[in-house]
């Protein structure tokens, strides 16, 4: 039998949820912890309101007199709430005429003869009525339109045929006698009726505006009454974290940025095998798509301890180096010592494990092959004995026999010749005895924005942004050649979806013996081209691990998205820089990466 309890829930402004099953956290995706980023909202409309300037209640009582008929009482009030004082010049339709402009007259018809342009009639000739009898317009007076007429209450109407004469005098008005008004229409727009002298009836009705300025355009973010309930925002991977995101602007609340990144850095620096702690002033690492691997600026804290690194006749000291959680090995080849009065310091350089794979370490070998081999078994046989392992991660092919042949090269060498023919490049691991073959590109610039990438680096985080443009032939053909008859083959490359009429620089190598390497061979070079720009960007190394908003470290030919407030775009890491600095108060960790941007092909 079911509990009957009913399942309760509960409003959490925080990640954790209680411990008790019957209660669902209903968390809106703010954090909770002490070193939780607060949440900066951009882009979002302030809402605003115009204060009208109250105005007094318009009120105005008037009396007009008509001959002997009934004086007429108007009172007409009109509310205007919160509104400035209304226009007291109006223009009031009589019977069923259309509205009097200021160049429309009207014709007053039995016993007058139309009056002319050259005629003129004043109000001010009429004599005084008897005021001793009133009539009330209605208080509450609508617009009045050009299809509305303005009805004369508690007279009666009278056959048409009765008129007012202009110039006479009428008798007291009684129950049993009327006057009536009749449809005058409107005469030439050249001719006018003047009001002459006599005072303005403030009836109290605001007076059509003119046109005013266009209107603004309709604003891109909704109102706030027609905000939905929007549960599109992507969920960020933390445990117990799932925003509920209530409309659009919740998508910027929850975006990972702040005002303030707090990062806490720690370095540590040991000598292998034995991990004997070295103390450390400044680190400086670099590498790049054109490098095998990484090398390293060293100057120790203590003069001392230049013993423990210096070189030993098994070969030189390695080195294991720790930032925020990321690991780096390396050999110590070369120092410099510098003595001065009172003080002094020693300068160490070193590169990647792999530089043990390169002269003057390793020695010169001669090779053929005699058997056919795949690219990936031919790199994985120069790493025999020698306690590095390979991995290939671009286009594989079978390589025929007598292909593959060289004269007194290292293994690392051999290595780069083997990645060099499908357009690929080495490069070292960081800290494990490894080397990695990846091609140039991995992915072409003009897939970028379809590529997901390794890095999402957001504009908030960036300390210093400098670039460089740089541009290359739009090529849109390459041709890749074999060298050896009979075994090579030769391709024409063409992009995509272009004419192929502008070639690059033919080029060739014995291993080109397949469709499949000389294709890989010309993505590579045609992916090089266009209107390009270094860009270089310096982003604090947050340790591991990593919250939202934060980045890690990028290594060469990472693809990195950058949000910035221009728009989004990528780029691919040509090369990275690190820049450790240690003293008494804190320490500074930055890593510059240069990005190579493509505005031809991505964006």
């Amino acid at each position: 039998m079911a509990d009957p309890t009913p399942l309760r829930l509960r409003l959490n402004l925080g990640p954790l949820v209680g411990a008790d099953a019957r209660h669902a956290g209903l968390n809106l995706g703010v954090y909770w912890d002490d070193d939780a980023p607060e949440p900066v909202i951009r882009g979002i409309r302030q809402a605003a309101a115009l204060a009208w300037a109250p105005a007094g209640r318009l009120g105005r009582l008037s009396s007009i007199q008509w001959q002997r008929s009934s004086a007429v009482d108007v009172v007409a009030r009109q509310w205007w709430a919160k509104s400035p004082q209304v226009r007291r010049e109006i223009a009031v339709g009589w019977g069923m005429s259309g509205l009097i402009q200021g160049e429309t007259g009207f014709v007053w018809r039995t016993g007058m003869a139309p009056v002319g342009g050259k005629w003129r009639a004043g109000w001010g000739t009429l004599p005084l009525a008897n005021r001793q009898a009133l009539y009330a317009w209605h208080s509450s007076m609508r617009r009045m339109t050009r299809t509305t007429a303005l009805p004369i209450r508690w007279l009666a109407v009278e056959e048409s045929s009765r008129g007012l004469l202009w110039g006479s005098r009428l008798p007291p008005a009684n129950a049993g006698r009327a006057i009536a008004w009749t449809n005058p229409v409107a005469s030439r727009s050249a001719f006018r009726l003047p009001w002459g002298s006599a005072r303005r009836v403030p009836w109290g009705v605001r007076p059509t505006p003119g046109p005013g300025p266009d209107p603004d355009p309709d604003p891109t973010f909704p109102p706030g009454n027609r905000v939905g309930l929007n549960l599109g925002c992507a969920v960020i991977g933390v445990p117990g974290l799932a925003p509920l995101n209530l409309g659009i602007s919740a998508c910027y609340v929850v975006r990972p940025q702040r005002r303030t990144y707090v990062v806490i850095n720690e370095v540590s620096f040991v000598r292998l095998p034995d991990r004997v702690p070295i103390e450390l002033v400044r680190v400086s690492l670099s590498s790049g798509r054109s490098a095998w691997g990484w090398t390293f600026d060293i100057e120790l804290a203590d003069a001392d301890q230049l013993g423990l690194l210096k070189p030993t006749a098994s070969g030189p000291r390695q080195f294991e180096l720790v930032l925020n959680g990321y690991v780096w090995t390396g050999i110590i080849e070369s120092f410099q010592k510098q003595r001065e009065f009172a003080g002094g310091g020693v300068r160490l350089s070193g590169r990647s494990r792999t530089a043990l794979l390169a002269p003057p370490y390793a020695p010169a070998r001669v090779k053929a092959t005699t058997e056919e081999r795949s690219m990936a078994q031919l790199v994985a046989e120069e790493l025999v004995d020698t306690g590095f392992a390979s991995d290939y991660q671009t286009v594989d092919w079978p390589v025929p026999p007598g292909a593959w042949f060289y004269d007194a090269s290292t293994p690392l060498d051999a290595i780069s010749a083997l990645a060099g023919a499908s357009g690929g490049v080495v490069q070292s691991h960081p800290s494990d005895l490894a080397l990695v073959v990846r091609a140039s590109y991995p992915a072409s610039p003009w897939l970028w924005r379809e590529t997901t990438p390794d890095h999402v680096l957001q504009e908030d985080i960036v300390l210093t942004e400098s670039l460089q443009m740089r541009s290359a032939p739009l090529y849109d053909a390459v041709v890749v050649t074999g060298e050896l008859a009979g075994k090579g083959v030769t391709c024409k490359v063409r992009k995509g979806g272009e004419a192929g009429q502008l070639f690059a620089q033919q080029v060739s190598s014995p291993l080109i013996n397949v469709a499949a390497a000389a294709a890989e061979r010309g993505r590579n070079i045609l992916c090089d081209r266009g209107e390009q720009a270094a860009v270089d960007l310096t982003v604090p190394l947050f340790p591991r691990p990593l919250k939202a908003g934060e980045i890690g470290v990028i290594l060469p030919l990472d693809l990195v998205q950058v949000l910035s407030s221009e728009g989004t775009w990528h780029g691919q890491c040509e090369s990275i820089r690190i820049e450790v600095l240690v003293d008494q108060q804190a320490v500074v960790i930055e890593q510059t990466a240069t990005l190579e941007r493509h505005f031809t092909d991505a964006d």
